[in-house]
């Protein structure tokens, strides 16, 4: 299984170590490039599982532009 981190902000995958030397010489850092969320914390999920989530979300979005 590939585990994928989301921003805890935005749930979005977009997280980059914030620092060059996050976890070496400094804390675990990270920014993300979607909202500039920068922090320790981030969620981790399964990528099967986000992936359902968003074809999910898409089809609802699509249901709710066709009863519009």
């Amino acid at each position: 299984m590939v585990k994928i981190r989301l921003c805890p902000k935005c749930m979005k995958p977009t997280l980059k170590a914030a620092t060059n030397v996050s976890g070496w010489l400094a804390p675990d850092m990270y920014e993300c490039r979607e909202c500039k969320y920068i922090g320790k914390f981030h969620v981790i999920v399964d990528s099967k599982d986000y992936e359902e989530e968003m074809k999910k979300k898409s089809n609802d979005i699509k249901n709710s532009h066709q009863e519009g």
